[in-house]
């Protein structure tokens, strides 16, 4: 009889065996995991020795403001929503371009102020967010100039994106 020689009954063997058997589809699920992971990071080294991706267009051709800079898009934008209130004859009490966002430079706004008949700022309002180039809204605000009166004023801001 060997001293350190295993004495395994076939109970147990057959136990191993079945244990073995079970663990093999979910072994070689974790390595084709691995494997992918492995595949998504190199894939991802790859692009950033390379640089940054191309950039897309943020709008399809023709939604946004063009223009040789974004000071000629943001004339055309201020333009279009100062035309679309002459259009109502409403009063455009103010109408101040805002800053340029440092996260997303291609994005024109506007702080707009406008007053009138109630029909003819909502339709201003519908003309401006229908209309080509997009422009919409961020934030808006609909209220009554006084108490007994029929005219309505709209502080809003306005969103236009430059091509």
């Amino acid at each position: 009889m060997r001293p350190f020689a295993p004495q395994y009954s076939q109970r147990r063997l057959l136990i191993l065996l079945v244990i073995t058997a079970l663990s093999m589809p979910l072994a070689h699920f974790g390595l084709r995991s691995l494997e992918r992971s492995r595949g998504d990071l190199l894939r991802l080294r790859m692009r950033a020795a390379m640089g940054s991706t191309v950039p897309q267009p943020l709008l399809p051709k023709g939604l946004g403001f063009a223009g040789r800079d974004r000071a000629e898009a943001e004339k055309a934008f201020v333009a279009s929503l100062r035309r679309a209130a002459a259009d109502r004859r409403l009063l455009l009490e103010r109408l101040a371009p805002q800053p340029a966002n440092v996260r997303m430079p291609a994005e024109l706004s506007a702080d707009l102020i406008l007053s009138g008949p109630e029909a003819d700022v909502l339709a201003v309002v519908r003309s401006i967010e229908s209309g080509r180039p997009l422009i919409r809204f961020a934030f808006w605000r609909l209220a009554r100039t006084g108490t007994a009166e029929t005219a309505v004023r709209l502080e809003a801001r306005a969103i236009g994106w430059h091509e």
